[in-house]
């Protein structure tokens, strides 16, 4: 009779071999996305990755450009920093226009200013 020591030698599954990847930006709170899919996890944050095949991370936070790397590592333990770039803000005007722009517009469009 066989002895098994757990479920997945029993059923011959082969386990994977996982790494541990501290993720850290400069600007705390990222989303931490890998292989395209969402983690719930934010930055700072050590999450599992498979050992040695290359693993996308993707770090998303509102108002910066989404960051992408790869990261392949044949260690139980690796790190990854980065800094998320800045979207530049632009100036919006907020003036409303006056009677006469709306006069001018209506003229142009064959109207009277009255209508």
């Amino acid at each position: 009779m066989t002895w098994f020591k757990n479920l997945r030698e029993l059923l011959g599954m082969q386990r994977t071999a996982m790494c541990l990847c501290m993720v850290v930006s400069e600007q705390e709170g990222a989303e931490i996305w890998i292989n395209d899919r969402k983690t719930n996890f934010v930055t700072p944050k050590a999450v599992a990755i498979p050992k040695g095949p290359e693993t996308k991370i993707t770090l998303k936070l509102i108002g910066h450009h989404d960051h992408t790397a790869y990261v392949k590592s044949a260690h139980t333990l690796t790190y990854y920093h980065c800094r998320l770039d800045r979207i530049p803000l632009r100036l919006i005007s907020n003036e409303i226009p006056g009677r006469d722009f709306i006069a001018t517009a209506r003229r142009v469009e064959g109207r009277s200013p009255q209508q």
